[in-house]
């Protein structure tokens, strides 16, 4: 398996409460995105809590359900700290043959291939730092195509339509920041927070 993966994290509120990670331990890609939840206290804080709990077990994250149980265990952590707001979580790792995670909340990760998307997520509250978050988890065989992972700072403000165009033509290089493309406005700036993270996988 080689992998091609590209991020992509830019402000669009005064606070910037997105954050991502794309970590490769051997073969095995894990792609994290958090959005801090509406503007509201400790939502950055939060979001960055997940990035953290992420990164310090993600050797172990070897199928779905261990990725369930760490959302739930960073979502009871972070409803106990005092400066934490609540945030979305979407974890994703791919594996030679194989695509797994967990998510919270309306950030979302789809997998795309040469004649097919589907929605690995499923839009799920309460969000992480509620003390009562209730992770999606998901599993699916693969062989080949590309995993985009973002904030709702992508989906909400294009269609899917034009993203799976875009995926499908662009340059895996760069592929988050084309995707950004689509929801930049005119005067440069962005509508909300947006973070994205893509990994292109070919056998």
């Amino acid at each position: 398996m080689t992998v091609t993966t590209s991020k992509f994290l830019e402000r669009g509120n005064p606070e910037i409460q997105d954050r991502l990670e794309i970590l490769q331990f051997g073969d095995r890609m894990v792609l994290v995105v958090a959005d801090g939840s509406g503007g509201r206290s400790g939502a950055a804080q939060a979001a960055e809590f997940v990035i953290r709990s992420v990164r310090d077990v993600a050797e172990k994250l070897i199928e779905a359900g261990t990725c369930f149980r760490l959302l739930r265990e960073v979502d009871e952590k972070i409803a106990k700290e005092k400066d934490c707001g609540e945030t979305t979580g979407v974890v994703v790792v791919l594996t030679p043959g194989e695509i797994f995670g967990a998510s919270v909340g309306d950030s979302a990760a789809w997998f795309f291939t040469a004649d097919r998307n589907e929605e690995l997520t499923r839009v799920r509250k309460p969000y992480l730092g509620t003390g009562v978050a209730t992770p999606h988890q998901f599993s699916r065989k693969v062989s080949g195509g590309t995993v985009v992972v973002a904030s709702d700072g992508l989906w909400k403000y294009t269609s899917l339509e034009l993203i799976e165009q875009t995926v499908r033509a662009g340059n895996p290089e760069h592929l988050a920041a084309d995707l950004a493309e689509l929801v930049r406005l005119r005067s440069g700036a962005f509508q909300d927070d947006i973070a994205v993270a893509t990994c292109r996988i070919n056998k």
